[in-house]
């Protein structure tokens, strides 16, 4: 897999939770938690499924939810190896 720049990624999270959440782009910030984007258990269930396949790295739900926000996943996604240019 080539390096992607972290601003790449959360882009591609952001436009993930747009399409499969219907959160509008405008509302979607990489600092804001999960909850203030009104994601729920399931929701962070299926975004952790999305982001394993995706990027093929094993990631838990919980550990999505302990990240709280876009911004903490794509650090979580570098430490669990994915190239961050």
């Amino acid at each position: 897999m080539t390096a992607l720049a972290e601003s790449t990624i959360a882009d591609h999270i952001a436009a993930i939770m747009a399409e499969k959440f219907d959160i509008p782009a405008a509302d979607i910030d990489v600092t804001a938690g999960f909850e203030t984007m009104e994601l729920d258990s399931l929701d962070l269930v299926e975004l952790a499924v999305i982001l394993t396949r995706q990027y093929g790295i094993a990631l838990e739900d919980h550990e999505i939810a302990e990240a709280g926000s876009i911004e903490n996943t794509v650090a979580l996604l570098r430490d669990k190896g994915v190239r961050i240019a």
